[in-house]
């Protein structure tokens, strides 16, 4: 308050002045801008903190009561004091001439804590006088839903007391206020260089023309493209999307519903920016605390951002190694653990539901290894991520983790990059979380203005859209090494997003790139290219293009514009769903293959409760066993194992697609180079595209495609016994088993739908026995 009282007196000795000098007075207007929402963040952040540490149940319910009530609280007083110095003696005279009040405004009032309205700062501060500048995604909550009832002075509830009951518990306010004075100002700072950076950039980028650099050759689509992409447009898709219209792609009470509670991800941009100086102040924390690994935890779209940015960003000098463990296979869970020094390793266990079995088991695994040297102790080399009220953040209190981070519970899991799922990891490596931000705003300040023919991110989802309707379905991409995993974090976008009613794109990443007439007419190739492009691979995509495929080529200054990519793909593939006549947002067939793994883990211990599924027979190294439906499909065919193999691969025909699947440590390179030494084999047997994904990730990422997507896949799945296994504390099952029953129970989902899979079962987990496979699977076709 008593800097408002300074900036309040500044306003009237200038109007005095003016006054005194004869200049009028009646044509000035002010305003005193006030932070919200951002009171309430700094402040909710100390109290939590404060009810951790406290013993006592009665201050603990003290202190929560406090939660969410200091910034409109803070307002109110600032609404009474205004009242007050425009009604006194001073003002009169000003008044008499001409003069206005300066008016309240109140920033910063877009929510920022999930657990509160996405409209409590606008309906509780609805007072005469005073203005309120809310963000864009606000304003359209709140004409969707808020209400416009006034504040009255005579029905404010003791603001007062709030402080009151603060200094008593010992917060002291003055100290936040003026770090988030401090903070304000510097934010203000960096936003308005950001502009005039921004400026410059935009203004080199026109002059080069290379702004949101991409081209598109659609030989023979145009027409259909350019139709699809004036009906969204007459649809007023940004529009509606921004507002968070779900009947955008469906239109049931159900569906509405649940793409309403998914968009979350459409404000990140702007609502993390208030978060940058929180995850920053924890790296730091994190850098002096000594740790020197940071190893994250998670499946699917918890793990794939920060595998990104593990790899194409790697640490900033003094920062934590970044490792993602996104794997069962107890050689990945062993390659991990012998690499880092656990007491000198930060976990972070990160899952949105809170109760996903792999990042749960690998916990388990870790907190007990390092609970044998730290005690309860333990707990403070761990952080956990998810969404209010999950599971997960019951243990994070249990353990006592070091930190919890809580997610807004609006945003799924592979649109979640830009969220703390991301944000938090690439914080510890010490990226600049406000460039990636910027890049993102950059992205979403340049489609709004823009016309629809000329939208560049319009046109990316009217495109993949309208050729996979067609039959143009197989979106293979070429990405510059330097930025490589962002590819796999397309993957799980596309094909989660898409991949259901019988519809779907089909991403196939990391291919290796052939021949015009090794390809079908059912490819769109994409190239995503950091800097320069390489000579080869441009004229290679050039005379594929020659040769009637379409294709789109996006080029990349720096790799700091992933943060507008992640936001571009985002809303290009809503886009696609919405052409493609699917909600982007739900996957209704993952659960079908979970339940299944569960159902074999509950079956350890019975006779045949980890026995193969379907039916089959044993070459020397390997089992080879056809799901259900895909035996009777071949009718009468012979247990010998190649004549097998020679007639499963004989059910792929043309437009088909291969999903090879291999449950295998990922980060073992002899194994990688045999799957992708397999996959070209595969390609040159079928002419089909081929999809290559390790288990357990591909169930979080491509999954969902298998079984809701078109009836395309024909799938091959690879497991192996284990070498050395390992038991997951407080479970009756190893690494090994778990693995094996999400394997087992993958195939039994896929068979149930009547798709065409296959398991080889090896009998070692090593190169070797990968390497007879696929010389086998090459005689078998002769």
């Amino acid at each position: 308050m008593d800097r408002y009282a300074e900036v309040a007196d500044a306003y009237i000795r200038g109007l005095e002045k003016r006054l005194s000098n004869g200049l009028p007075v009646d044509n000035i207007s002010s305003v005193a801008s006030f932070f919200v929402s951002r009171v309430d963040s700094i402040f909710d952040r100390i109290i939590e903190e404060r009810i951790e540490r406290s013993k006592s149940n009665d201050e603990k319910a003290r202190l929560k009561s406090l939660l969410g009530r200091v910034a409109v609280a803070n307002a109110k007083l600032a609404y009474l004091k205004s009242g007050d110095i425009y009604s006194g003696e001073r003002f009169r005279k000003l008044k008499d001439a001409g003069a206005r009040p300066q008016r309240l405004l109140w920033a910063s009032t877009g929510t920022k804590n999930p657990r509160y309205s996405d409209v409590k700062y606008v309906e509780e501060l609805v007072m005469g006088g005073t203005v309120n500048t809310m963000p864009l995604h606000t304003m359209l909550a709140f004409y969707d839903h808020g209400k416009a009832e006034p504040v009255l002075v005579e029905e404010f509830d003791g603001p007062g007391k709030v402080f009151e009951e603060m200094k008593a518990l010992g917060i002291d306010y003055r100290a936040a206020t003026d770090r988030l004075e401090k903070e304000g100002i510097d934010a203000f700072s960096v936003s308005y260089l950001g502009i005039l950076s921004s400026i410059a950039a935009k203004r080199e980028a026109l002059e080069r023309k290379k702004a949101f650099a991409v081209r598109f050759s659609l030989n023979g689509f145009e027409a259909a493209v350019s139709e699809a992409l004036q009906e969204v447009g007459s649809e007023n898709f940004l529009e509606r999307l921004w507002a968070k219209d779900p009947t955008l792609w469906k239109t049931g009470p159900e569906d509405r519903k649940l793409i309403k509670d998914a968009l979350g991800w459409v404000a990140l941009a702007e609502m993390m920016d208030d978060h940058i100086g929180e995850i920053e102040g924890f790296a730091k924390e994190v850098k002096e605390a000594g740790f020197r690994d940071a190893v994250l935890l998670g499946m699917g779209g918890s793990s794939l951002a920060p595998l990104v940015f593990a790899e194409a960003f790697g640490s900033a000098p003094g920062y934590p190694r970044l490792t993602v463990l996104d794997s069962t296979d107890p050689e990945a869970v062993s390659s991990v653990a012998k690499a880092i020094d656990p007491e000198r390793t930060l976990f972070i266990v990160s899952s949105k539901s809170g109760s996903t079995i792999e990042p749960l088991s690998l916990f388990e695994f870790f907190h007990e290894k390092l609970s044998s040297g730290m005690g309860e102790a333990a707990g403070k080399n761990f952080i956990a991520i998810t969404d209010p009220g999950t599971p997960l953040e019951g243990f994070a209190r249990k353990y006592g983790f070091r930190k919890l981070f809580t997610n807004p519970s609006d945003i799924g899991g592979r649109f979640s990059v830009l969220s703390y799922f991301g944000l938090v990891p690439a914080g510890l490596i010490g990226m600049d979380l406000t460039m990636l931000l910027e890049h993102a705003s950059r992205v979403e300040a340049a489609v709004h203005p823009c016309a629809t023919d000329e939208n560049p991110v319009l046109m990316l989802g009217a495109a993949l859209g309208t050729l996979g309707r067609l039959g143009r379905d197989k979106l293979t991409f070429f990405i510059s090494k330097e930025i490589a995993p962002f590819g796999m974090w397309l993957e799980q976008l596309i094909a989660e997003s898409t991949g259901k009613e019988g519809k779907g794109l089909v991403p196939v990443v990391g291919e290796p790139l052939g021949s015009a007439e090794s390809y079908g007419n059912d490819r769109v190739f994409i190239s995503i290219t950091l800097g320069e492009e390489d000579a080869g691979r441009g004229r290679a995509l050039k005379r594929l293009a020659e040769d009637g495929h379409p294709g789109i080529d996006f080029r990349l200054e720096g790799k700091y514009e992933l943060g507008g990519e992640f936001l571009r793909w985002e809303i290009a593939t809503a886009v696609a769903g919405q052409i493609l006549g699917i909600n982007p947002f739900d996957q209704p067939d993952v659960e079908l293959a979970k339940k299944l793994a569960i159902s074999r883990l509950n079956s350890i211990g019975k006779p045949d409760g980890l026995k193969p599924p379907g039916v089959g027979t044993e070459a020397e190294r390997f089992g080879v066993r056809l799901g259900r439906n895909t035996f009777d499909k071949l009718g009468a065919v012979d247990s010998d194992p190649g004549k097998m193999l020679r007639e499963f691969v004989g059910l792929v025909g043309a437009g088909d697609y291969i999903g090879l699947l291999a449950y295998y440590n990922p980060s073992d390179a002899g194994i990688g180079a045999g799957l992708e030494s397999l996959r070209r084999t595969l390609r040159e047997m079928t002419g089909a595209a081929v999809q290559l994904g390790y288990g357990p990730r591909y169930l979080h990422s491509t999954g969902q495609l298998h079984k809701g997507g078109p009836r395309s896949g024909v799938f091959l799945i690879l497991c192996h016994r284990p070498g050395d296994d390992i038991k997951v504390p407080g479970s009756n099952f190893s690494f090994s088993e778990l693995e094996l029953s999400q394997a087992y129970g993958d195939m039994e989902a896929l068979d149930s739908k009547g798709l065409r899979v296959a398991l080889i079962d090896m009998k070692d987990p090593g190169t070797g026995c990968l390497r007879e496979f696929e010389s086998f699977l090459k005689g078998a076709a002769h």
